[in-house]
C-alpha cells in the first residue's frame, strides 16, 4: 500500500482508534488531525469553535490536512468528521488512499455525548442531518468503505490491511 492513508467518517466512528492500530500494524507514523490542530493552536477544539468560530477551525483544519498529506508518505491520518465539507479537502483526499468508516447514526449519536466534542450539543435531528449532508462526500473520497458495526477496531484495521494487499 502506498501512503499516506487517510481515514474519514462521522464523529464517533472510530477514526483515531482504528488509525492508531493501523499505523502500528503497518509500522507507519500516526497523525490525529484534531490533535495536531490542538497542538498548533494551543487550545481545545471546542474552545476554537467557541472563540474563533467554525469557519476559522475549518481553515486551520484544511491547512493541517495539506501539511500532513504533503509530509511523510508512511503515515496514517485520522481526519476530523467535517474534513469532507470543503471541496479542496475532498480533492486532496482523492489523491491518497482514503478509508471511510461507516456506522449507524444512532450508535454515533450515543457515542458522541462527551463534552469534548465540539458539536455534541446538536439535537438528534441536527446530528442526523449533518451526517446525511456529509455521507455523499465520504463516499466520494473513499477508496474503501468499511462498515464498523459490531467489529472491534483491531478487526477493522485487519480488514483495511487485507484490502490493501488485494
Amino acid at each position: 500500500m502506498r501512503g499516506p492513508l487517510a481515514i474519514v467518517g462521522y464523529m464517533g466512528s472510530g477514526k483515531s482508534t482504528v488509525g492508531s492500530i493501523l499505523a502500528r500494524e503497518l509500522g507507519w507514523k500516526f497523525v490525529d488531525l484534531d490533535e495536531a490542530i490542538v497542538a498548533r493552536e494551543g487550545r481545545s477544539i471546542p474552545d476554537i469553535f467557541k472563540e474563533s468560530g467554525e469557519d476559522y477551525f475549518r481553515d486551520v483544519e484544511s491547512r493541517e490536512l495539506l501539511s500532513v498529506l504533503g509530509g511523510d508518505a508512511s503515515c496514517v491520518v485520522a481526519c476530523g468528521g467535517g474534513i469532507v465539507i470543503r471541496p479542496e479537502n475532498r480533492r486532496e483526499l482523492e489523491k491518497v488512499t482514503t478509508v471511510f468508516l461507516e456506522e449507524d447514526v444512532e450508535t454515533l449519536y450515543a457515542r458522541t455525548r462527551d463534552p469534548s466534542r465540539p458539536l455534541r450539543s446538536a439535537s438528534r435531528e441536527e446530528f442526523g442531518r449533518r451526517y446525511a449532508e456529509r455521507l455523499p462526500y465520504y463516499l466520494e473520497v473513499a477508496d474503501i468503505r468499511v462498515t464498523v458495526q459490531g467489529d472491534t477496531p483491531a478487526e477493522i484495521a485487519k480488514e483495511i490491511i487485507s484490502w490493501s494487499r488485494g
